[in-house]
């Protein structure tokens, strides 16, 4: 034809390699001589002589720009090397939304889980590591125990500070008590402005406050501050509460009715990530006029928390090693031998200290494992599947890969190119669960009661995890497309031949992993919350419900009790009363008895009541009877105990324990009256212990020994029953607020720490799954594009839709099975392991993980589905057309 010039030329013209001297390195001058023939020839076969020359010098540009301007600025060819992989990246990103959209948004959603997580965990490890001194302060504890029963306690004697200073005055640079009458909440009014609280934050502390711990003073003077009897620090939002705006300082608070307190300092509000809160600090000195104008002398009642700062020089190892002989030098001799005192870093406590009296409740370093362990999970999923996206998208890219090696693009070049893409949308990723997290961070502090700020994620630590994860993510889900598909045979790739590559057995793995995590998430969900619901729910041995408790310590209650009894007993909604010494099934003290048949006495756990207590809480007896109001001698020589003291003294029976002999602190007393059932006296966290129940009638009990009165209310007339109670409470001691909480409600605050670890771990749970799923539909979505002209043979060779979906669902329910295989034996162990740690544990049944195989199986199902039944309407004339 005219015009056209078909027949080949055995070389393209000379002027090429003039122009490839100009703008091309001369070290790569040979390399593209070979491909400049190939591509003349072709632009030859196709286009008239003078278009083959126009878009021959095109596709020379093109061909040079890896190799120009070597020997002009490498920055410029930098920026034009990262310019060009923007644009790719944007057109294929634009190309394949659906992939790109679920693959980013996976992404996403497992980092911001996991910056989730990390950020609580990291809230968890900073407890008490602001303070300047914090690797040299340490609380000291004391074991009370004989033959496994007694106490291990967060608390001390009122002289074992002092003691300490004096003795180890070289080794301890200084030492801090706190005491608040081991009270739940104590009464403070400011009368001028009409204004009274029980409040559960006060605390008494030593003038030496301020030389162990680093707490923010806004107004007053740390060194004099707690100098003086009846001085008061308040914080910043207690000012407000009590004084409104009023300047504080100098101002009166009246404490328990009967105490005037000066304001002589204004705390900034305790940190968050301090092992307890305060919202009042009393001087140490305030003490003496509760206690006849001194302190407690006693080494056998421990009540006071105490700290010390050691010397920089001392090692705490050598230090305790003193200790035995500081018990044998001050203790009494009828404990002193069962009494190991012990030193325990203050930056251990929130984590790892499960004591009796702690001065708060701690959270637990096993969650902190469990919570990271979630965070990682959920990661891995994300990342698998955002590697099993990109591996997938990656073989349509093949021939993309072959053109430009066929022009010139060196294998680093396309190695460099895939990864960038890679890292460029995980970083993409990453910023999108940045501003989720933003977005969620006030409701997860909600959820974990934290008060962690946004700006944690400017530390240097949480900057580099980040780009880290960004990078690391990034460099795995690129590797496969940049070293596998940059290895291609160009020939092979442009003719269409069939490629061999392992990224199918590869995404195999992926999935099975993948699916494998998600099943044990599901299997450790439902069994913490059966194990929250058991501790919960399980019968406790008394009834909890419908039991309300009233603070009464350190209050005139105790000349007031039985007036204030027969008044509320008036009320046809209030069906039974009683006082306490604890909150009933949370905690318990301890004193030494000893029975009939030993030889000295040891420590017991102990519980002091008034009368009825027994019907009140609905404890049933085993034996003999409960304490008799009528019987005057049962306060001095009667004595309750439980089942368990009576296995562990050896006797047969409950009814052979009526009648055995005690003495009480080597005194004779009496006989035991009466033995109940075994109950929860204590949290379920801790098997069940002998227990004796003390009947304390005395006036002055509650000033110590008696904190609570329980009053069992009818739930069907709560309200009413509130309020003729506390119509009764004002009828005796209408200067005190009146004060109250659900007993089980209280008992559920012991189980705190489970309940926060179910929900963190379901809510995250929930995400991985969906994340399995996005990945699960994208490559079920690939699989079916893949798939689509077979799928339209198929059809006109007749099959129908429901083969058609099995055809397409068999390969990943076959994988799910396998995930399903791996993952039992796994979670067992885990979860059999974290049980362990319960006092009170359910048995690891196979439900859960039967209803976990079958719920991911059930989701899988519905997602492949889905594609399968969209690909099998799918015209065959459609598909087929272009064959």
């Amino acid at each position: 034809m005219p015009g056209i010039d078909n027949t080949k030329s055995s070389s393209p013209p000379k002027w090429p390699d003039k122009f490839l001297g100009w703008f091309c390195h001369e070290d790569h001058l040979e390399i593209l001589r070979g491909d400049v023939h190939e591509l003349y020839e072709e632009r030859l076969m196709t286009m008239r002589k003078w278009k083959a020359d126009l878009f021959f010098l095109i596709d020379i540009l093109g061909l040079c720009r890896p190799f120009a301007f070597k020997k002009k600025s490498q920055n410029s060819t930098q920026i034009a090397m990262f310019k060009n992989y923007f644009k790719v990246t944007y057109r294929n990103f634009i190309k394949q939304k659906v992939y790109s959209a679920l693959n980013v948004s996976g992404l996403a959603i497992g980092l911001a889980c996991s910056i989730l997580i990390f950020i609580y965990i990291n809230d968890e490890l900073s407890y008490d590591k602001f303070h300047s001194k914090s690797d040299r302060i340490y609380r000291v504890l004391e074991k009370f125990e004989s033959e496994g029963v007694g106490e291990h306690s967060a608390s001390l004697p009122f002289p074992t500070g002092p003691a300490f200073k004096n003795d180890f005055s070289r080794q301890v640079e200084s030492s801090v008590r706190f005491f608040n009458f081991q009270s739940p909440s104590l009464a403070l009014a400011n009368k001028a402005a009409d204004k009274g609280f029980n409040e559960s934050n006060i605390f008494f502390a030593d003038s030496t406050f301020f030389d162990v711990f680093d707490f923010e003073l806004l107004s007053g003077n740390k060194e004099t501050a707690l100098d003086d009897p009846n001085s008061i620090l308040i914080t910043r939002s207690m000012a407000k509460k009590y004084f409104t705006d009023e300047d504080p300082m100098g101002k009166t608070l009246e404490f328990q009715g009967n105490q005037n307190l000066m304001v002589t300092g204004v705390l900034e509000d305790a940190p968050k990530n301090a092992h307890f809160a305060f919202d009042f600090i009393v001087s140490f000195s305030s003490l003496k006029s509760s206690f006849g104008g001194g302190y407690p002398t006693t080494w056998y009642w421990n009540p006071c928390w105490t700290y010390i700062v050691l010397e920089e020089n001392t090692k705490p190892e050598e230090f305790t090693a003193q200790f035995p002989d500081f018990v044998q030098k001050y203790f009494p001799d009828f404990i002193k031998d069962d009494i190991e005192l012990q030193l325990q870093p203050i930056e251990d406590i929130h984590l790892t200290s499960k004591l009796d009296y702690e001065i708060s409740a701690n959270s637990d370093i096993k969650n902190v494992y469990i919570f990271g362990l979630v965070a990682v999970l959920v990661l891995l999923i994300a990342a698998i599947n955002f590697i099993n996206l990109s591996t997938a998208r990656a073989t349509n890219r093949a021939k993309e890969v072959g053109v430009r090696k066929s022009l010139g693009s060196a294998k680093s070049q396309l190695i460099s190119q895939f990864i960038f893409e890679s890292i460029l949308l995980t970083f993409t990723s990453l910023l999108i669960g940045v501003i989720i997290v933003i977005s969620v961070l006030p409701a997860f502090n909600g959820l974990t009661e934290k008060s962690v700020s946004i700006a944690i994620l400017l530390e240097p630590i949480f900057l580099f995890s980040l780009i880290a994860s960004g990078l690391i993510i990034g460099l795995f889900s690129g590797f496969y497309p940049a070293f596998v598909l940059s290895s291609f045979k160009t020939v092979s790739v442009l003719k269409g031949s069939q490629l061999k590559t392992s990224g199918m057995n590869f995404r195999k793995i992926l999935v099975t992993a993948q699916f494998s995590i998600s099943i044990m998430l599901i299997i450790g969900t439902f069994i913490v919350l059966k194990q929250l619901n058991f501790l919960q729910n399980k019968d406790a041995g008394f009834d909890d419900e419908n039991v309300i408790m009233v603070p009464v310590i350190q209050s005139p209650m105790g000349q007031h009790y039985e007036n204030f009894k027969t008044e509320a007993m008036q009320s046809p909604h209030i069906l039974s009363m009683t006082a306490v010494e604890e909150i009933v099934g949370t905690k318990f003290q301890v004193g030494n008895y000893q029975f009939e048949g030993m030889e000295q006495s040891k420590p017991f756990p102990r519980f002091n009541v008034r009368h009825d207590f027994i019907s009140t809480m609905n404890i049933p007896l085993a034996a003999g009877r409960a304490y008799d109001q009528t019987i005057q001698t049962d306060d001095s020589l009667a004595l309750v105990v439980n089942e368990t003291l009576v296995q562990s003294m050896g006797w047969n029976s409950a009814k052979e324990a009526v009648g055995k002999r005690f003495n009480f602190r080597g005194e004779l007393k009496g006989r035991i009256v009466g033995v109940v059932e075994d109950y929860n006296f204590a949290s379920k966290h801790f098997p069940i212990a002998p227990l004796v129940i003390t009947l304390n009638t005395r006036p002055g009990a509650f000033n110590l020994f008696i904190k609570y009165v329980a009053v069992k209310i009818e739930g069907s007339q709560m309200q009413k029953a509130i309020a003729d109670l506390e119509s009764a409470w004002v009828s005796v001691l209408p200067e005190r607020p009146f004060d109250f909480f659900f007993l089980d409600d209280r008992i559920n605050d012991s189980y705190k720490s489970e309940k926060k670890l179910s929900d963190i771990t379901l809510i995250f749970s929930v995400l991985a799954i969906l994340v399995a799923c996005l990945g699960l539909f994208g490559l079920a979505t690939f699989s079916v594009e893949q798939r689509t002209k077979e799928i339209g043979v198929r059809k006109v060779l007749g099959i129908n839709t429901s083969q058609i979906m099995f055809l397409l669902s068999r390969e990943f329910m076959i994988l799910i099975g396998i995930s399903f295989l791996i993952s039992i034996p796994l979670a067992y162990y885990a979860l059999n392991q974290w049980l362990e740690g319960f006092a009170f544990r359910i048995d690891i049944q196979m439900w859960p993980f039967i209803v976990a195989g079958l719920l991911t199986f059930l989701i899988s199902s519905v997602t492949v589905a889905f594609h399968a039944l969209k690909a099998s309407y799918i015209n065959p004339v459609e598909t087929l057309k272009c064959e």
